[in-house]
């Protein structure tokens, strides 16, 4: 009964397959390292042991005593005593001598002194030198032999050596010594092992192997089946997720994931409630983002945050349009009664026979601008001209097309031209107020449009140039359709057509906003700057 409210036994025995693993891991890898720290003690104490023999046998050699007393009738007497010293004093195990008549004239084994060496001597008798291990009357020896000098003759042979089984000895004495090392860093590296997989556990909120892949085929089926952009951010503040929508949204080319969200996604970042969301502007999309903190596992860690963006674009261009087109119909019933009025007045000029004072009255609330709109052959430009004029002239604001305006034939107003008129003149209204004045300069003509709009309002000052194109910037009062989105449209606009805009003192008092584009069209995506 308790496995079956415990962990479910494929699980665990997933879990211990995991973990021997990661122990079989350590072991080896200690296993290995041990091999290799063997192998090289080993050689560096047959190198010590070489060593020490050679200096014993080069330090005999040169005796003078041993070489004046080599291949006479004291040799034995004069070189075993000299040869049993330095074996006692080196702790080498022997030093045998030889004359050139290949008999012994020292040994350990006294009875031996007198007898023919046990091993080969030919080659060091003509100058050669030999290192290694050769069997000889006291067993298997690492031996150094060379010759024995006088001046430049050679008069006889030396072998000096050490029992194999002693440098065996050694050896195992140093591993001895470094075993423990060895099993505890296997333990340690048994237990981090343990304690690391346990942490990386923590990390994925419990999630088992088995699990991920069910995991990612699921995360894939949601995101890329949504239509909104979906956006994740870890704890770390890097971005976890992106797909393909929140790609387009934002014009991204180059994968974003892994990167520090503060560099990528900056316009979306700003000041917003912990759970909501807010309306941004990137590149020339409107996007709504809204904010959802995450949490994982059974302890509710902190999992970061996700972003979903979507487009509202067309929909702030539409709500635009039927603002526009509400003004223009609250316009027209406010003028209906005036209209009335002033056909009372031409029915009174006309009934008593004044006609020229008809005319006159007539051409007098006409207005400059209804007959420069009635000469551009653009419907488009009229149109928006016409509206944005029946506004203004119930804000009291006169609105004036500049006698230079032109319209080449054949050129037409394209979707950017109306959205920046429109903007630039929306808020030259509101900038003039009641008794204003605002002046209006379109020409379409040569492969270039100029558009300029001046009004006699306020002004923008210097050190604010810059300030009111950026997001979020209004130069309206703060309300709930203040979201400094205007200008920093007609500044992507303008930007993207290979133009440029300019804010200067307008002639009429207030501020000038003079942009100009080349006609041909330049298409690019939005990015976030």
């Amino acid at each position: 009964m308790k496995s079956m409210v415990g962990t479910p036994p494929r699980r665990r025995r997933l879990r211990l397959q995991l973990a021997g693993l990661q122990v079989l891991i350590v072991l080896a890898v200690v296993l290995a390292v041990a091999v290799i720290v063997m192998l090289e003690e080993d050689h560096r104490v047959q190198e010590q042991a070489y060593g020490r023999a050679s200096t014993v046998a080069t330090n005999v050699a040169n005796e003078p005593e041993v070489i004046e007393a080599l291949n006479t009738k004291d040799a034995v007497s004069v070189i075993a005593p000299i040869a049993q010293l330095a074996r006692e004093v080196s702790g080498v195990d022997y030093v045998v001598v030889v004359g050139l008549d290949n008999i012994r004239v020292s040994h350990p084994d006294l009875e031996r002194i007198g007898q023919p060496v046990s091993t080969d001597h030919s080659l060091v008798r003509q100058g050669e030198t030999f290192l290694g291990v050769e069997s000889g009357t006291l067993g298997p020896t690492l031996r150094v032999k060379q010759p024995i000098y006088d001046g430049e003759k050679i008069i006889g042979t030396i072998s000096v050596g050490i029992l194999q089984s002693e440098v065996r000895a050694q050896l195992n004495g140093i591993v001895a010594g470094f075993a423990p090392w060895i099993l505890g860093a296997a333990g340690l590296g048994t237990l981090l092992s343990l304690s690391a997989a346990r942490a990386i556990r923590r990390r994925i909120f419990g999630v088992e192997p088995e699990e991920v892949s069910g995991l990612l085929q699921s995360q894939n089926a949601l995101l890329y089946a949504v239509s909104d952009g979906v956006l994740g951010v870890g704890p770390a503040g890097r971005i976890t997720l992106c797909n393909g929508e929140a790609e387009t949204l934002l014009g991204l080319r180059d994968a974003v994931v892994g990167e520090p969200a503060e560099e990528v996604l900056d316009p979306l970042l700003g000041p917003m409630p912990e759970e909501g969301s807010r309306q941004v502007l990137v590149g020339e999309r409107v996007l709504v983002v809204s904010r959802r903190n995450a949490v994982a596992g059974a302890g509710q860690q902190d999992a970061g945050y996700t972003l979903t963006l979507r487009d509202r674009t067309a929909l702030e261009a539409s709500l635009r349009e039927l603002a526009g087109q509400r003004g223009l119909a609250d316009a027209l019933r406010a003028q209906t009664h005036e209209f009335a009025n002033r056909l009372h007045v031409l029915s009174g000029y006309l009934s008593v026979g004044a006609h020229e004072k008809a005319q006159e009255y007539i051409a007098r609330i006409a207005g400059p601008l209804d007959r420069g709109v009635a000469e551009l052959p653009d419907p488009g430009l009229a149109g928006v001209l016409s509206a944005n004029a029946a506004v203004a002239r119930e804000a009291g604001v006169s609105v004036e097309l500049a006698s230079e305006s032109a319209v080449a034939e054949g050129a037409t107003a394209d979707e950017d031209l109306l959205t920046v008129l429109g903007n630039l003149l929306s808020n030259a209204i509101e900038a003039a107020g009641d008794g204003g004045r605002v002046r209006v300069l379109v020409q379409l003509e040569h492969g270039q449009l100029r558009l300029v709009v001046e009004d006699s309002g306020p002004g923008v000052s210097p050190d604010q140039v810059d300030r009111i194109f950026k997001r979020g910037v209004s130069s309206k009062d703060q309300s709930e359709q203040a979201h400094g989105i205007g200008l920093a449209l007609v500044q992507r606009i303008v930007g993207r057509r290979g133009g440029r805009i300019e804010v200067t003192e307008s002639s009429l008092g207030g501020a000038q906003f003079a942009a100009r584009w080349p006609l041909t069209e330049r298409k690019g995506e939005p990015n976030i700057d």
